[in-house]
Parts: structure tokens; sequence; C-alpha cells
């Protein structure tokens, strides 16, 4: 009995100095709060990144002449629920025609939702520096 009294114990205090973090969350003792380095770029491998990636996909895929805009930008503030449904897309700087075609597209586009909480709160209501692809 004094051996599994023991036993408990010891993985009861094994268990509460392990950091317990969720997917994405960097930090080194178990009370640290969670740190995410997460930039939303399209290239990253992480649940952000596949985030931006589904959305530029969804407008790229409704942007009519999709490849004529090489070299064009456009900075916009995009809000969507968390469904997916875009809410609002409001232009802020950039090339007026290429903002404009991205502005139409936006309107036809299949955004994907958000499976996230953490993802959502933060892309759901962001700033999007759009460039024209190759």
């Amino acid at each position: 009995m004094k051996k599994l009294l023991l036993v408990m114990l010891m993985a009861a205090t094994v268990a509460g100095c392990a950091p317990l973090s969720p997917e994405g969350c960097k930090k080194t003792r178990a009370l640290d709060p969670c740190i995410y380095k997460n930039t939303g770029r399209v290239q990253d491998k992480d649940i952000y990144g596949r985030q931006a990636a589904g959305i530029k996909t969804a407008l790229d895929a409704a942007l009519a002449k999709p490849h004529a805009w090489n070299g064009k930008r456009c900075t916009v503030h995009l809000d969507f629920e968390k469904d997916g449904r875009l809410v609002n897309f409001i232009i802020k700087d950039g090339d007026r025609a290429y903002c404009q075609a991205l502005k139409e597209a936006a309107g036809r586009a299949a955004f994907p939702p958000f499976t996230d909480d953490r993802v959502y709160n933060d892309m759901g209501s962001a700033r999007w520096d759009m460039q024209g692809q190759p």
C-alpha cells in the first residue's frame, strides 16, 4: 500500500512540473502562460498558416484572371464569421484595380470555416497584405 501511495505521489509531482500546453503553445514551466509565435503567413506549416492559405486559395480561385495581377499589392481588412462567411472587406491601400478585383472576388469566394477558436480570435478580424500571384 505504501508503494502505491508513493508511486501516485511521484506521478502527481512529475505531472505537476511538466509544461502542459496545447498545440502551438511555447512555455518552459507548467504555470507559465502560453506564448504563440504564429505569423499567419500562407507558407507557415501551423494552424495559422493553414487558415491563411485557405483564405488566399479561396480568393485566388474566385479572382478573375488571377495571373494578370503579378506584382500588384493590396492591403485590406477582413472580418469573418467563425463559419468562414465574410462580413467586411475594407480596402486600406494598394493598387486600385487589384484591390477592386479582390473585393469582387471576395463576394464570390467560399472561405474555409475557422476550426480553432484561437485562430479565429487572432485572424477573424485582421489586416491582410495581398500580393498578385505570378
